[in-house]
């Protein structure tokens, strides 16, 4: 799926069978006027002519890093693009895993809103918030245990410590639970995300 062919730069969304990033896609990414191409996790990286991304987005999906899902694509976008990366739940995880961290599989299956405390908040990620505590849905039974070397950790919950992880230095970002669909917050979140990647915003 290709939309708005205008421009050079883009926006890659990595689709691992998410209801969420479907969503989002209808309600935010069809209104902007920036380039992007939402590829499923199976699917190889082709990208339209003279089209170079200038973002990753990783979405939400089933399963863990390790199965059931042939996640290549996300783990190619990775590797190909030096471009700033964020991760939605099943995403951060990838992103932990590509990056040596590890996780574990919780005792139940979390579908509610959750509070998450931010514990970094003059990252750049969090621009405008002005606060230290934002609820965000998750629907998610697996959660980063262990944080990967040169990963700094901004944000925790009751349910796992590495609710919001941050490359040192680099703009890759993993969220456990799913800013793109939470609100008037999460919408800050993703747009501060997406200014990050040099993308014009719609008011």
């Amino acid at each position: 799926r290709v939309a708005k062919e205008r421009g050079e730069s883009m926006l890659l969304v990595i689709d691992n069978q998410n209801a969420f990033i479907k969503k989002w896609e209808r309600e935010f990414l069809a209104k902007q006027e920036f380039d992007y191409l939402v590829l499923d996790h199976n699917q190889p990286i082709k990208l339209p002519a003279n089209k170079v991304p200038s973002g990753v987005v990783l979405s939400g999906g089933r399963g863990n890093p390790y199965k059931p899902l042939n996640l290549t694509a996300n783990f190619v976008a990775m590797m190909n693009f030096d471009v700033p990366t964020l991760g939605f739940c099943l995403g951060h995880e990838i992103i932990a895993c590509a990056y040596r961290g590890h996780i574990d599989k919780l005792p139940d299956y979390y579908t509610r809103q959750e509070t998450i405390a931010i514990t970094v908040p003059n990252d750049p990620i969090f621009k405008g918030l002005a606060k230290t505590e934002i609820a965000l849905k998750r629907r998610h039974s697996y959660h980063v245990s262990e944080l990967p070397p040169n990963f700094l950790c901004l944000a925790e919950s009751a349910i796992t410590p590495h609710e919001i992880i941050r490359h040192k230095d680099k703009p890759i970002y993993g969220f456990q639970g799913h800013p793109e669909v939470s609100g008037s917050d999460g919408r800050c979140i993703v747009r501060n995300f997406l200014a990050m990647c040099g993308l014009p915003l719609q008011a």
